[in-house]
């Protein structure tokens, strides 16, 4: 990218990233799409060719072309595109700002296409999750309240 391109997109929408799971990703599919949403436009346009992506990771063409059309079945990103380019679904895409999603969203030129996995429920673990059958904890504390620190830190402002 040049020097002069456009801003990179720093707000995300948390809660769909928290369903991406779902999708049940392979690595390399989960790989390329983290190259994809690094070189993205606001709005999700991405302007890269597979070439560059399988040099980027050091995969072949073809297998880097399986892991985009696991993405496009999924839904993640757009079925049809020119050649070059690669577009991020709307709501998993990057932009500028919160307003700028919305804004985005509400447009009616817009193009908001089904994804193609859960997003209702987080889903368990995996049976060959490294983790199941071992002591490993993700709410130790049984879903208690952390405890309230005994003094809270002053606040200064900065300036």
């Amino acid at each position: 990218m040049s020097d002069d391109a456009v801003s990179v997109p720093g707000f995300h929408n948390p809660e769909i990233f928290e369903v991406l799971p779902n999708a049940c990703l392979s690595p390399t599919a989960r790989d390329v799409f983290d190259v994809l949403t690094a070189r993205q436009e606001p709005g999700g346009l991405v302007k890269i060719r597979q070439q560059d992506i399988a040099e980027r990771l050091g995969l072949t063409q073809s297998v880097v072309s399986r892991a985009i059309g696991q993405l496009r079945d999924k839904g993640i990103l757009s079925e049809r595109q020119r050649k070059g380019t690669v577009l991020i679904h709307p709501l998993l895409a990057g932009y500028e700002s919160l307003s700028h999603m919305v804004n985005h969203l509400k447009d009616p030129d817009t193009f908001v296409w089904p994804l193609n996995f859960p997003t209702g429920d987080i889903r368990p673990p995996r049976a060959r999750d490294a983790r199941t059958g071992t002591d490993f904890d993700p709410d130790p504390d049984g879903g208690e309240d952390a405890p309230a620190p005994e003094a809270r830190p002053t606040l200064r402002l900065a300036g």
